[in-house]
């Protein structure tokens, strides 16, 4: 059987991800805004549901932070239970935000041939940074407000 599909090659949309960047930041802003310096905070949106905001290292142009899900009694007892971990700098010159760090993996690149071993998507750097944009808009229809994570420095 001979097809006649061409497949075309992934384009990197440089500047898709700097608007995603850009809205990212925007909404980042308000919940780093509290920390004035390095620590954490519990964001809870449901009593199922929670995560923890930890600011991990501040500098003049650039904040890092780690936005991890909690287990709780219920997700502990799922069999393939993962808790998913985003490390995010916020790039205050530019106000931009980008995930640097997913799942342990680190130096996310924009666009990934395929096949490939890790089994990352072609727009792998997008879709985490879309993901993280999706959690940002969760936090705000629910009006998640952060409280400080106790015995947090």
């Amino acid at each position: 059987m001979i097809s006649d599909v061409k497949r075309t090659r992934y384009q990197f949309d440089l500047a898709a991800l700097q608007r995603l960047a850009a809205v990212n930041y925007a909404c980042l802003q308000p919940l780093v805004k509290t920390a004035h310096r390095v620590g954490a905070w519990v964001v809870k949106i449901s009593p199922q549901l929670s995560f923890v905001l930890s600011v991990l290292e501040q500098a003049p142009y650039t904040t890092e932070i780690r936005i991890q899900q909690q287990a709780t009694a219920a997700t502990a007892r799922l069999p393939r239970w993962s808790e998913v971990q985003l490390d995010v700098r916020l790039y205050h010159d530019a106000q931009l935000a980008e995930v640097i760090r997913s799942q342990g993996v680190e130096r996310i690149q924009a666009r990934y041939e395929q096949p490939n071993a890790a089994m990352h998507q072609r727009n792998e750097k997008h879709q985490i940074n879309q993901f993280l944009q999706e959690w940002l808009q969760l936090l705000r229809q629910q009006a998640v407000v952060p409280q400080p994570l106790p015995g947090a420095r």
